[in-house]
């Protein structure tokens, strides 16, 4: 009779804490969208739990949202204004399978403008892989005579010349100052965020900075005539 019992315990005890966390997840996602939603309001900005359709469209321009599997986004905030559109969103997707699958959250910032005529470029952080990368031959675009710049993040695009004046010495030093960001850019928008999901109380900080680089990006276009090497 043991011999019985004890599989049909040890099942109901793997269903009970599946169903325990699977609570705990519900209840973690239901804090973090009241939380989001409340900010949303006091920001003045537009919130929907729910995935935008044509927005999440208009994202896949990006390397961002062409990795993994299972991708979604969630507790999407926006504004618009005369001269540009800003987005805030969780996304995730999933990587690998079995015992290796992994579930990447980002918490995205976006502009979108007509005034954002910006080289196609990649900037991240330069860590361990990254590294390796370059030491086997992989694209890192280097600036010699800013040696803290180039030790900091990997930059990579398709138009290296076009990519190179952009990145004047004002741009190198916003960005030493903002080590960590990530930015990935197309035609007319560009999107900004760190590795991981931002806590509620923390959005407020990533859109300022997500703000400070798209007037920097913006003045930069302004600008003429300026060489970096």
């Amino acid at each position: 009779m043991e011999r019985i019992l004890l599989p049909i315990v040890m099942v109901g005890g793997v269903l009970a804490l599946v169903g325990s966390i699977i609570l705990l997840v519900k209840h973690a996602a239901k804090k973090r969208r009241e939380a989001l939603m409340a900010l949303a309001a006091e920001m003045g900005l537009q919130f929907s739990a729910e995935q935008d359709e044509e927005l999440l469209v208009s994202m896949n321009t990006f390397p961002l949202f062409n990795k993994g599997r299972s991708r979604s986004m969630r507790n999407v905030m926006t504004t618009e204004t005369d001269v540009a559109r800003l987005s805030i969103f969780d996304y995730q997707y999933t990587t690998g399978g079995g015992d290796s699958s992994r579930t990447h959250q980002q918490t995205v910032v976006a502009f979108e403008s007509d005034t954002l005529e910006l080289p196609v470029f990649s900037l991240r952080p330069e860590g361990f892989f990254q590294k390796i990368g370059a030491a086997i031959g992989m694209q890192d675009i280097d600036f010699e005579k800013h040696p803290e710049f180039s030790d900091s993040f990997v930059l990579t695009g398709n138009d290296e010349p076009t990519v190179r004046m952009f990145f004047d010495e004002n741009i190198r030093n916003l960005f030493v100052q903002h080590n960590g960001s990530c930015i990935e850019t197309a035609p007319g928008m560009f999107i900004y965020f760190n590795y991981g999901r931002r806590k509620p109380e923390q959005i407020r900080e990533l859109m300022n900075q997500g703000y400070t680089i798209y007037s920097a990006f913006v003045d930069r276009l302004s600008r003429s005539g300026a060489t970096s090497m």
